[in-house]
């Protein structure tokens, strides 16, 4: 991997800051996020010198969008199944821990040093995006930063919304995916076909104007895990500079 990385490095210019980047190297959330420490210590082994980058949402807002993900992966569990699996000795399924941030945040600490560790939340970006952005060119020695591209706020990629989750968790219950690669019998294949169909539909201006207030997910994270990182959130906060805004970490 070094060799890679090496290789990749003598295409760089002088002032460009290279930069690996993957969700999975925190773990994959639907089974726990196994293995998210292993993968620091291994980073710290290829790079030693590297600077961290963690970016982290308030976890009652991200755990939906976290759902939403493993619907579009073709997961057939309801939120209530997903969200309260069971978890066996081998066997992982989801687990909230993973989202206790201040576990990841102090491991990376320690390898790195608090001060190449960066911390950006989701809220600052939505807040002041420049402010936030200009922080990390600045962490990361980005000499070449000069504001934001035009459109740089637009969201991208966007989820389905929320209240399609039902209707498409059971469109996956007929299409072979990531995660239902033998359904019983298959109309295709997540995310394409009947899915998608699906999917633009439930996107469209008047399903959403009607469905505005059915939020099933959100109500149900909000209420199951009330004061569940509350003494995490406290925990990450003595680990982060005091500037940080972390007033929707509760």
């Amino acid at each position: 991997m070094q060799a890679v990385i090496a290789k990749a490095m003598s295409n760089i210019a002088d002032k460009e800051t290279p930069v690996i980047s993957s969700e999975l190297l925190c773990g994959n959330p639907f089974f726990g996020g196994q293995g998210s420490g292993v993968y620091a210590e291994r980073l710290y082994r290829i790079a030693p010198e590297a600077k961290i980058l963690i970016s982290i949402r308030s976890q009652l807002r991200v755990l939906p969008s976290v759902y939403m993900q493993y619907i579009s992966r073709g997961g057939t569990m309801t939120y209530k199944q997903f969200f309260q699996s069971d978890i066996h000795l081998g066997y992982f399924g989801f687990d909230p821990s993973h989202f206790e941030y201040d576990l990841l945040v102090s491991h990376y600490q320690k390898l790195f040093g608090v001060e190449n560790v960066h911390i950006l939340t989701q809220e600052s970006l939505r807040s002041d995006m420049m402010e936030a952005v200009t922080r990390l060119a600045e962490f990361s020695d980005n000499r070449i930063f000069d504001g934001l591209i035009e459109g740089a706020d637009k969201a991208r990629m966007a989820s389905y919304p929320e209240h399609a989750a039902p209707f498409l968790r059971r469109v996956n219950h007929v299409q072979r995916s990531t995660l239902n690669p033998a359904p019983i019998f298959r109309l295709g294949e997540n995310p394409g076909g009947l899915y998608r169909a699906v999917g633009y539909v439930l996107k469209q201006r008047w399903a959403c104007s009607l469905l505005k207030n059915y939020r099933p997910v959100s109500a149900f994270v909000q209420e199951y895990f009330k004061g569940r990182f509350s003494d995490s959130n406290a925990r990450l906060a003595k680990l982060v500079p005091p500037s940080l805004d972390m007033s929707d970490y509760t």
